[in-house]
């Protein structure tokens, strides 16, 4: 490790070993106060690892929101969810299917050509691509179970799709016991808006006798535009639709044989893009001259064999994705045309056929044996992946009588192979030693579409390169139990991001391009104590962080082509608290922060952004962000009543590490409540939800080529809806 994190972690420990003693003195009196009060926080129960653990029982930094928590918030979209999560936020690019997350300031500085630095995960299904970008699934959260979002690289578990950590939607599950269903209808208002929101759910759970069951869940979602086209007169032009359909089946063969199987599918749908030129928040397109759309599709079919013994289960998991974009972009101001009579439009066809296979072993009782072979916790793991991407994209030059197009774009095949371990032994009583690590081996061939061949070009051999690569990635952590109300835990992980081919830039010319950009990686350090007060009705967290970024993946430009190239190093301090508290007759509470410090610690030229000194703020990683929510909950007679009040913060940030555009500092006010009626037919419950209550209007993101353009996104603005739900 790295003598300028020892000493400051050595610091942090000594003080958090001498909290351990002081905590566990104060907790004997604050748990006499409490014994006349049996309500506890309830346990967080996440899959993280692969197998079921309590949150507060693994350690690494993780967030989870149960699935009823988010739908009583009215949170359906990943947006709903990020800021909830400090140390996390979200670029919501310029239409759906291209936002991205950053967690702890690994930012996204390849944005718009590689791969992402945090993962989405369906289950274990990996959503983000490996290589070339592509749609960027923003899963609808109807009948989930949870939503985690894990914080740190997560390389260990689930390779190379989650440098910076994860986002894992995690559905739930048929039951054989019951049927039952739900179904809500609702009906909203957004401000700068005349068009109206609405929304459809259904969830279905089906017993098809006492060993195989069926559940269905889908959402319809239609959400109003709020951007006017000036040139046009048209109103609210960046309204999007979202369809949402999934089939789970579930299959108890035999006692110890299980197979389940999952079909998914969603589509989005978008009016326009929603970006403003230059940096007034006014919400009104000034220079649209042509037609836009976004129209994107996933789906995934999965199949995953469970077999059970006493000792631990076999699990094989097979999955496959596929994803499809069709865009049009209207670039006339990009390329400062507006007024001259020629427009200029680009269109994106990106696809993805990817399948993944997976095979795990995962304990069910600490080993036996002797000496240093008894009392371990497991999982272990073969995996395979390949992924197909193209991306094609045509720019058409609309003359006055005629059209000058241009065909590129890249495709590559991307291969996984690895295999990996998960260990966790505790050892004089009050001690836990985690162990991890992945090695892994991939390959991607790539290269560019050429103009003819059909309206989307055909491959170029001559641009096709190959990039190989392969290591090992390890982790440890280590947890002191210094009573059932105290823990300090220490960890140390390494995490990877998937290198890629830059086809298109290659053909347009050399211009010095590399062919290909390799893995860039980072180690994460983490400290931190995890406390319970109260008899669990009180919980105080805080964990301190050092992340160390080397071979960023930066993105670059060759005239007017964007590639990747691995660029500089940057390093990541900071820390997160959280408290959570039942505060009696009905309310509970959750306050959580995060401060993060990203910079980048070498001098490098960016083409992009120009020369890039040291210490330079990274993009998109505001130093400052945080959640405050507070809940009530109570019944009167054949009356139930809740209510939630949600605050959220971001601080200042820019749009890219020349700091072009600055983004500014917002708060967020979301309210939620609704009654229900226990006595009636269906248990109908009316929900209230207001979001963004005071309407910030804020830039999001921002895009800039050189100093001749600037284009931003906007905060949603504020949002009322009307929702009935229904249970039989």
């Amino acid at each position: 490790m790295n003598r300028s994190v020892i000493t400051p972690l050595n610091t942090l420990t000594a003080s958090l070993l001498f909290a351990c003693a002081t905590l566990s003195q104060a907790q004997e009196s604050a748990g006499e106060a409490a014994d006349n009060n049996p309500m506890v926080l309830e346990e967080v129960v996440v899959t993280a690892t692969k197998r079921e653990q309590s949150l507060r029982d693994i350690p690494t930094s993780i967030d989870a929101f149960s699935g009823q928590h988010l739908d009583g918030i009215g949170a359906t979209a990943l947006a709903d969810i990020i800021k909830l999560s400090p140390g996390v936020t979200m670029e919501p690019g310029f239409t759906p299917g291209t936002s991205t997350v950053q967690i702890r300031g690994i930012t996204n500085e390849s944005r718009g050509v590689g791969p992402r630095t945090v993962g989405r995960f369906y289950d274990g299904v990996p959503l983000i691509n490996p290589s070339i970008i592509g749609v960027q699934p923003d899963v609808d959260t109807v009948d989930m179970r949870a939503v985690e979002v894990l914080k740190g690289p997560q390389g260990t578990l689930f390779g190379g799709s989650a440098l910076a950590g994860a986002v894992r939607y995690v559905p739930a599950q048929p039951e054989f016991d019951r049927f039952y269903g739900r179904a809500s209808l609702g009906y909203g208002t957004m401000a700068s808006s005349d068009d109206s929101s609405s929304e459809y759910s259904l969830m279905l759970n089906l017993p098809l006798g006492e060993t195989f069951a069926l559940r269905f869940a889908g959402a319809i979602r239609d959400y109003a535009g709020f951007i006017d086209d000036a040139v046009s007169g048209d109103e609210d032009i960046n309204d999007y639709r979202s369809e949402h359909g999934r089939l789970l089946a579930k299959w108890q063969v035999t006692d110890q044989f299980s197979a389940n199987f999952t079909y998914l599918k969603q589509t989005g749908e978008i009016g326009a893009y929603s970006f403003l030129e230059g940096t007034d928040n006014d919400r009104v397109r000034q220079y649209k001259y042509l037609p836009e759309f976004e129209d994107t599709e996933f789906e995934i079919y999965g199949a995953r064999f469970d077999f059970a013994t006493e000792d631990f289960t076999i699990v094989f998991d097979n999955n496959w994705l596929d994803k499809e974009r069709s865009s049009q972009a209207d670039l006339t101001y990009v390329v400062q045309l507006q007024g001259s009579g020629i427009t200029v439009n680009q269109n994106f066809m990106p696809t993805t056929d990817q399948n993944t296979h997976e095979l795990r072993i995962v304990s069910n009782r600490p080993t036996g044996g002797n000496a240093l072979l008894r009392d371990w916790e497991y999982t272990v793991g073969l995996f395979y992946m390949q992924s197909d991407q193209t991306r094609p994209s045509i720019v058409d030059i609309n003359l006055p009588g005629a059209v000058s197009r241009s065909i590129g774009g890249e495709f590559a095949e991307a291969r996984e192979k690895a295999i990996y371990f998960d260990l966790t032994r505790t050892f004089a009583e009050r001690w836990e030693l985690n162990l991890g690590g992945r090695y892994f081996d991939q390959k991607t061939e790539g290269g560019n579409f050429l103009s003819g061949g059909g309206d989307l070009g055909i491959p170029d051999g001559s641009t096709q390169a190959t990039l190989k690569e392969s290591d090992f990635n390890p982790k440890a952590a280590l947890m002191f139990h210094a009573n059932e109300n105290v823990t300090v835990f220490a960890s140390a992980a390494s995490g990877f991001r998937f290198g890629g081919i830059n086809g298109a830039a290659v053909a347009s010319g050399d211009f010095g391009v590399p062919t290909s950009y390799k893995s860039d990686s980072l180690d994460n350090y983490e400290l931190g104590i995890r406390t319970n007060w109260m008899n669990n009705r009180v919980t105080a967290d805080l964990t301190a962080f050092r992340i160390d970024w080397t071979d960023m993946q930066i993105q670059q430009r060759a005239g007017v082509v964007a590639y990747v190239d691995n660029i500089g190093k940057a390093k990541v301090t900071g820390y997160e608290f959280a408290l959570n508290a039942l505060l009696g007759e009905g309310f509970s509470t959750r306050i959580a922060g995060s401060y993060t410090k990203a910079r980048t610690r070498e001098d490098f030229e960016s083409a992009s952004s120009g020369f890039i000194p040291s210490g330079s703020r990274l993009p998109q990683a505001p130093r400052w962000t945080g959640s405050a929510n507070l809940s009530y909950d109570t019944s009167w007679e054949n009356w139930d009543f809740r209510g939630s009040a949600t605050y959220s913060y971001r601080g200042s940030s820019h749009n890219n590490l020349q700091n072009s555009i600055p983004l500014d500092s917002y708060n967020m006010l979301d309210l939620a409540f609704s009654v229900g009626a226990l006595n009636l037919p269906m248990n109908p419950r009316l929900n209230l939800i207001v979001k963004n209550l005071t309407d910030e209007n804020v830039a999001t993101f921002g895009w800039s080529l050189g100093t001749a353009v600037d284009l931003v996104s906007l905060l949603t603005p504020r949002q009322v809806l009307l929702r009935l739900d229904l249970e039989f």
